[in-house]
């Protein structure tokens, strides 16, 4: 009979370390942002969730209330933040509209890329959730029509498109560039670089007042 001193240290149970409440929120929340992409909001159950994430089902709602709270947070916020900043962002921008269009460019399109889940979860989501929610993406357009109402109005110059259109399917260009990507270029496409210079030219082109 061996004393129990003798088993090796590894012989033991070991019990997970226990996690802070910051590190269960940021598993659910990665998990939520998956499921969401994955199969929409009405698609999607906290026991999905839950099971992606590894965590008890109820921390679910201890962290975040309702589903459609976590929703907001795990979808939509990032979008909101990102869009304050550009606004932020977009007041340093020149008055030149070729390089206005390059840098609007280059200040979201990459997100877009980097965070196509979270297009995904909205496009699969169109119809139950709120879409005022998605504010930050409403302020942009609000702040952008203006801007380009006063900019046209001191040169003097006509809109070839209506501007409340021109910002709209301007960003739906962007997105539906992620989204289809891999219809648009099944062997694959163009570098980082040339895929942003080419959507900045054509948003600027787009842009253009009326012919005199």
């Amino acid at each position: 009979m061996h004393d129990i001193s003798d088993r090796p240290m590894d012989a033991a149970p070991r019990r997970r370390a226990r996690r802070s409440t910051a590190e269960i929120r940021a598993l659910i929340l990665d998990a939520a942002r998956f499921i969401f992409a994955e199969r929409g909001f009405a698609g999607a159950t906290t026991r999905h969730i839950a099971a992606r994430a590894e965590v008890a089902e109820p921390l679910i709602f201890n962290n975040f209330g309702t589903k459609e709270a976590l929703f907001t947070e795990a979808v939509i916020e990032p979008f909101n933040a990102r869009f304050r900043e550009f606004l932020a962002y977009s007041d340093t921008l020149p008055p030149d509209r070729e390089e206005r269009s390059m840098r609007y460019v280059q200040a979201l399109y990459p997100f877009l890329r980097d965070h196509a889940d979270l297009l995904l979860a909205m496009v699969k989501s169109r119809g139950d959730v709120d879409s005022a929610a998605i504010h930050g993406l409403d302020d942009y357009f609000t702040r952008a029509v203006a801007r380009i109402r006063s900019q046209y109005g001191q040169a003097g110059l006509e809109f070839d498109v209506p501007p409340e259109l021109m910002v709209r399917y301007g960003f739906g260009m962007l997105a539906g560039s992620v989204l289809l990507g891999d219809w648009f270029f099944p062997e694959g496409g163009p570098d980082a670089g040339v895929e942003e210079a080419v959507l900045a030219r054509m948003l600027f082109k787009a842009s253009a007042p009326k012919p005199i």
